[in-house]
This record gives C-alpha cells, sequence and structure tokens, in this order.
C-alpha cells in the first residue's frame, strides 16, 4: 500500500522517514485515495472536514474509515455518496451525537462497518497502551526525558508570578499562527527583545510550541512535553535572544516556515496585565490579542473598513476592537477585529467576496485574564 497523508504538523522530512509521502494541501489529497482514513481532534477547523465538497473530488468507489471524532464527517453527505455509489463504503466508530439515534440510516445501512466508540478497545490498542506506558517510564528513568506530564516543571511562586504574563503571551501567539497559518510546518523561530530575554525564556517557548499544537493535538500537549513533540515531528523550533531593546521594553516576536511562506507576529505587555499584538508580517499595529479575531489582509480603499463594519452588523455580530496596519497609503494592509460573537459561514463569505478583500482568517483565543492551564 502507498501511503499518502496531510498533517500540518508533521514535517515533509520526517513524514518521509515514516514511509508517507506529505501532502501540502488537503484539497491534493482526496483524489489520490483508495482508502482515507482520518485521525484529527474535533475543532471548529475540521468539524465537517469531509463534506460534500470534499467527496466530490474524492475517486468513485473510495472508501472512509473514521475511528477519531464524531463529526470530522458530514453524515448527510456521507449518506447521500453511499447510496449514489459515489462512496463504496465506509467504517465508523463514531457518531454526532452519541449514541447515533436507533432509526440512524447510516447505522444499518448494507455498505456500513459499524461500532460503538469502541476504537480503543481492540486486543492491539490494549497492548499498544501498555507498551507505551512502559516507554515512558524507560525514557524517565534512562534518559531522564519526561512525555504527557500532566504538571508543569518545578517553578517557586515567585518565579511563576515573575513568568506569568509571558507564558500567557507565548501561548497566545502559538493558538494565532497555529490559526493563521497555511501549509505543511517546517520550522520555528523565537526572538525575544528587551526585558523578557532576562527571564527563562525555555519555559515561554515551551508555552508558544504549547499553544501552537493544543488544538492538532487534543489535549495531549503541555509545558513540558511540547518541545520534545515538536521535534518528534521533524519541526526544528530555535530560540534567539537580546536584552537591547527597541520600539518596546519588551517584545517577543515569532516566525514560523511552511512550505508555502514564512509568517511572523510579535506581541508585547503593556503594563502588567494587557497583552498586544504589535506586528504581523512586515505591518505594525496595535490589537487586543484575547477573544474572537477576524484578521483580513487587503488593500487600502476608502469605505473598506466601512462595509465591514456594516455587513457584521446586519449579521448581529458587534466589534468590540479595530486596528489596521499598513506600509503605505492605498497599497497592501492588514486588519485585526475583536468581534463579541462568531460570525456566521454567511457573514464571512460576504465579506470575503469584496475585491479589495486578499485572504481572511478566523482565530479564537481565550478570553482577557484566562490564564494558561499550565500555571493554575
Amino acid at each position: 500500500m502507498k501511503v499518502v497523508g496531510f498533517d500540518p504538523f508533521l514535517s515533509a522530512e520526517r513524514a518521509g522517514e515514516l514511509g508517507i509521502e506529505s501532502i501540502a494541501r488537503l484539497d491534493d489529497l482526496w483524489g489520490r485515495c483508495d482508502y482515507i482514513t482520518l485521525h484529527t481532534p474535533l475543532s471548529n477547523e475540521t468539524r465537517n472536514i469531509v463534506n460534500a465538497a470534499a467527496i466530490a473530488k474524492m475517486k468513485p468507489g473510495v472508501r472512509l474509515i473514521n475511528c477519531a471524532r464524531g463529526g470530522l464527517i458530514d453524515e448527510t453527505a456521507l449518506l447521500a455518496a453511499l447510496d449514489g455509489g459515489r462512496v463504496a463504503g465506509a467504517a465508523v466508530d463514531v457518531f454526532d451525537p452519541e449514541p447515533p439515534p436507533a432509526d440512524h440510516p447510516l447505522v444499518k445501512h448494507p455498505q456500513m462497518v459499524v461500532t460503538p466508540h469502541l476504537g480503543a478497545s481492540t486486543d492491539e490498542a490494549q497492548v499498544a497502551v501498555a507498551v507505551e506506558a512502559a516507554h515512558l517510564l524507560i525514557d524517565f528513568f534512562n534518559r531522564g526525558q519526561v512525555r504527557f506530564s500532566v504538571n508543569m516543571p518545578s517553578l517557586s511562586g515567585a518565579e511563576l508570578a515573575d513568568l506569568k504574563m509571558y507564558l500567557d503571551l507565548g501561548r497566545r501567539l502559538g493558538m494565532l499562527h497555529a490559526q493563521m497559518d497555511r501549509g505543511t510546518v517546517k520550522s520555528a523561530t523565537l526572538r525575544y527583545r528587551g526585558e523578557v530575554a532576562t527571564k527563562n525564556t525555555r519555559l515561554v517557548t515551551s508555552s508558544f510550541a504549547a499553544g501552537w499544537m493544543e488544538a492538532a493535538l487534543e489535549g495531549q500537549v503541555n509545558l513540558v512535553n511540547a518541545e520534545h513533540l515538536l521535534k518528534e515531528r521533524g519541526i526544528t523550533l530555535v530560540e534567539e535572544k537580546s536584552t537591547d531593546t527597541g520600539d518596546f521594553g519588551t517584545m517577543i516576536s515569532t516566525e514560523v516556515v511552511t512550505e508555502k511562506k514564512t509568517y511572523s507576529a510579535s506581541g508585547t505587555l503593556f503594563g502588567k496585565q494587557f497583552l498586544r499584538l504589535v506586528q504581523v508580517g512586515p505591518y505594525r499595529l496595535d490589537a487586543h490579542l484575547d477573544g474572537i479575531l477576524f484578521v483580513f489582509t487587503h488593500y487600502d480603499r476608502p469605505g473598506l473598513i466601512g462595509f465591514i463594519g456594516n455587513t457584521f452588523g446586519r449579521h448581529g455580530v458587534n466589534i468590540a476592537q479595530m486596528n489596521v496596519g499598513r506600509k503605505q497609503p492605498g497599497g497592501e494592509a492588514i486588519g485585526v477585529v475583536n468581534l463579541d460573537t462568531m460570525p456566521s459561514a454567511e457573514a464571512l463569505a460576504e465579506v470575503e467576496a469584496h475585491p479589495d478583500i486578499l485572504s481572511v482568517s478566523l482565530i479564537k483565543l481565550p478570553p482577557a485574564g484566562e490564564e494558561p492551564p499550565w500555571t493554575g
């Protein structure tokens, strides 16, 4: 069997070592496969990742396997594809909701193999869990390596208080990249400048890595194991420090390289409680790093900001903050809009269709003041 795969947190080099051909775009994977199996958490980005549009790009007679999470497959679209012959068969261990209703049309469909969410209860899975537990202990006793720890590294109360804001900033910058960047990740670089360079930046780097991966790995990542998990996936993480101050007394700059392009974002602290996003790519701005962020690149044209405000207003979405960064009038620019509620797909589509909008990203960050779970 030839294996191809899409995973934004597995480098092409590491995938090759595992015998997998890495596919850069998910849309390029569908038509390559006779069997498609899902291995991803359920999130806003992955819900209905297999929908009618995706199925239309698949080979006729494809077979689907989902032992990951209910909600990854649009069950209505799957039923139509089974009945129409586009999908020859499917094996499903998970549904949305669970348990599925007794009269669910997929449960007794002749081309379905259905199990009651027991993928982790097979003989093979139970043996794998036992073997992994043994390896975890061996790694700890032989090399002092800790993976999947539920506690953070030992810190005094004074050290934790000193680092809390920086840990929060690092995590939020990681979450920003996870939702904004496109393409398979190759490497990341964190640059610490000013006051933060005098701190324990390794923990801040780990906080960035944990925030970066937490949605993709669904609870497996924390402050202890984050960097190890990146290394395991063939992703390089580099840290640079300078105590020289630039425009800000303290700043964390992050750069992520994917096979498509390089993404960068910088953040700082205002006072003792405010986190700010002060640069995205080449654009300077002053945006709040909390809640729902609508990030859009665009041409700097008169009336565009009013159009966005009116569109979200008509769809019942209130704008809390708005900030725009540009290099010159009339050129390319970036906008960051903090929203009080999640916009509908219709609202997003209407905004994205504007001819002066180049790209859009909807990013969900923790509310202001909500600390990382590792600092609690």
